[in-house]
């Protein structure tokens, strides 16, 4: 039984299909891209804003730590 010989260009061949799968999926769907990107942004913003929120109404309860909270 003889073993196959692997060709020395395999890996280059795999490097390259690779890297043509992944810019095909960036030109494929550049718009659904851009519009995942800002819903993504959006979520985080109001994410951000309530933890800011929480954060200031936390440290608003004592004069102490009041500081802290303007920081927000």
């Amino acid at each position: 039984m003889t073993t196959p010989v692997a060709s020395p260009f395999a890996l280059v061949r795999t490097f390259v299909f690779r890297r043509y799968l992944t810019l095909r999926r960036h030109i494929a769907t550049p718009a659904v891209d851009l519009a995942a990107k800002a819903a993504r942004r959006a979520r985080k913003l109001r994410k951000k804003e309530a933890k800011d929120e929480r954060l200031r109404n936390f440290f608003g309860w004592c004069a102490g730590c009041e500081a802290y909270g303007s920081i927000f």
